[in-house]
């Protein structure tokens, strides 16, 4: 009886160490499972109202393409296109996805955009709806307006869309989107992407307050964020769009930021840095990043400011190149952009700043994915592309243009893996990723800010070649030459300078810039960055419009692991290593107990 009793406790406890070691072994995959989990919460911001979930269903589907039809008088249309870069709005009937309202407001929008138009043989706007320009309280679904970008400077219709999308994966707060059929009095004008405009609805669905001090950067004194002095009337780059401000808390915040420590009082730290890294993974320097400092918003919630994501159609190749030094990925002088300067050079901000990269490239941006998510994109567009009779593009530049956009992103996190392993180097002497070709000239003057920079805050400088023109090299394919006049003598530093548009900056800078900063993507005389980011918009190959984009972005939950999507493979190799590990267990177990049993015999 003694013995049968000191056998079966051998024996439970021989299966207990089995036990153990199985969940000593499985111990490292349920850590990641959990790591990707909470990040695909916070990307998804929680769970969301019913009021979300009708936006996302009625106005703003990403799973399908919805009407949008605009009715009005055929005379008022003509005028708007006829003097389009007046942008006055025009009075018409919408309706969106089958909701009609009327009392609406529609006019053209755009800078660099709309002056190529405009100079060209195409009538392709992109346009604004104002539902609450006539009626102060009319919207659609709590939203007051919308935009419908016309895909100027992408044959791919969808690095915009993939941008946004990542913000979402990251937990950024990020506009609503989808794309869009646009009717004018029943006339198909083609696939548009419709981007909601920052307002009242989006405050109130990203941080429940909307009373917070809001302001746009437009390129101008003080959207890099240095230290100007106390009077916030110094800081013209930052256009307040509010109702109300609170200079106060910006002038504290900007003081902290350029002369003390204590950022975690004023900044949302950890969106900031989730900020910065989707401009570097998505290699987007028509941003805070780079030369125009532009293309982000300030929101003060409660005291912390956030820095909010905003226009990405130069984004993935936008600008001629695959990479940046992560640590030091701004256009010029590191020092120059204190945000980043003084975020990254604590190193325990630095570490989750890594983090949020390798997740990114992990997840959303991995090859697999990214091509997967491009692949579900075609799949929804490329009949609406190829019918698209006011496409810039043709359709064969735009099957082109997908080729290279996987080709580009596969090349970036190739790039930023390797300065995250430590095998390539991740920051410099201070200058930035090399593409700044100032030479040390004066900044040329602005020009006047069009209607639509004065509605939205953009009054940001880029150098163009011509007035309104993108090169030859870069021109869409049904886009005409414009006038020759030149704004003056850019190549010795001298023009006026040309704005870019909301999301449409391309030009190419002619050579000896002689320290004018050079436009958008132009090469003049910038030293080469690493990993090939030539800053150049020479002609891409297979017919890309002159930009080198990468493929699209499969969508975090798509597969395996979700955003962190190399979680699954490394969790499926640990399950079968735990299977044969406790298999070896169990059978020594049952060779001590026949042993034991043997030796009492």
């Amino acid at each position: 009886m003694k013995a049968k009793i000191t056998s079966l406790l051998l024996t439970a406890g021989l299966l207990l160490l089995a036990i153990v070691s199985t969940g000593c072994m499985t111990q490292h995959p349920i850590q990641l499972e959990s790591a990707d989990a909470s990040l695909g919460a916070a990307g998804s911001s929680a769970v969301k109202t019913s009021e979300e979930r009708r936006l996302d269903e009625e106005v703003f589907p990403q799973d399908k393409i919805i009407d949008v039809k605009v009715t009005m008088s055929s005379d008022d249309f003509q005028d708007m296109l006829d003097n389009a870069s007046q942008e006055e709005y025009k009075p018409a009937s919408v309706e969106y996805n089958g909701t009609t309202i009327d009392n609406v407001a529609i006019r053209t929008k755009g800078n660099l955009s709309l002056r190529s138009v405009v100079n060209s043989d195409s009538d392709r706007y992109s346009f604004k709806i104002a539902f609450d320009e006539y009626i102060g309280s009319q919207n659609l679904h709590g939203v007051t307006k919308i935009n419908l970008n016309n895909n100027y400077s992408d044959p791919t219709y969808m690095r915009e869309f993939l941008s946004y999308e990542l913000a979402e994966k990251m937990g950024l707060p990020t506009p609503k989107y989808s794309y869009v059929r646009l009717y004018v009095n029943n006339e198909l004008k083609g696939l548009y992407l419709a981007i909601e405009q920052f307002g009242t609805a989006y405050l109130n669905r990203n941080f429940q307050n909307t009373s917070g001090a809001f302001y746009k950067a437009n390129g101008g004194s003080g959207s890099e964020l240095t230290w100007l002095g106390d009077n916030a009337r110094l800081y013209t780059g930052l256009d307040l769009k509010s109702a109300t401000s609170n200079d106060d808390i910006l002038i504290r915040m900007l003081n902290e930021l350029n002369h003390d420590s204590d950022l975690e009082s004023y900044i949302d730290v950890d969106e900031v840095l989730k900020y910065i890294a989707l401009n570097v993974v998505a290699t987007n320097m028509d941003s805070y990043l780079g030369q125009n400092k532009h293309n982000y918003y300030l929101y003060e919630n409660h005291g912390l400011f956030n820095m909010l994501p905003w226009d990405y159609n130069m984004a993935f190749g936008g600008f001629g190149g695959s990479s940046v030094m992560i640590d030091e990925p701004t256009q010029g002088q590191l020092a120059d952009r204190p945000m980043i300067a003084k975020l990254l050079a604590n190193e325990e901000y630095k570490a989750r700043y890594h983090e949020i990269i390798q997740e990114a490239i992990q997840g959303y941006l991995a090859e697999a994915n990214f091509s997967a998510r491009i692949d579900a994109l075609d799949a929804l567009i490329a009949s609406d592309v190829e019918q698209d009779t006011t496409a810039f593009y043709t359709y064969e530049q735009y099957k082109e243009g997908l080729t290279s956009l996987k080709k580009t992103n596969a090349t970036t996190i190739k790039s930023i893996q390797d300065q995250l392993d430590g095998t390539a180097a991740s920051s410099g002497d201070g200058s930035g990723s090399g593409m700044s070709g100032r030479g040390g000239g004066e900044r040329p003057a602005m020009a006047q800010p069009s209607k639509e920079q004065a509605e939205d805050g953009v009054t940001t400088a880029s150098t163009v070649n011509e007035a309104g023109q993108l090169p030859a090299a870069e021109r869409p394919a049904n886009a005409a030459q414009t006038e020759e006049g030149t704004q003056g003598n850019i190549a010795n530093g001298n023009g006026t300078e040309q704005m870019p548009d909301e999301g449409n900056t391309q030009g190419e800078a002619p050579p000896a810039n002689n320290g004018a900063a050079p436009p958008d993507g132009a090469g003049g005389g910038m030293e080469a960055p690493p990993d090939g980011f030539g800053g150049g918009m020479g002609t891409l190959p297979d017919g890309g419009n002159g930009m080198e984009r990468p493929n699209g972005m499969g969508r975090g939950g798509a597969g395996p692991g979700g955003f962190g999507g190399t979680a699954a493979p490394q969790g499926s190799a640990a399950t079968a290593i735990t299977a044969l590990a406790s298999a070896l267990v169990l059978g020594l177990a049952c060779l001590v107990i026949v042993f034991y049993k043997r030796r009492r015999l």
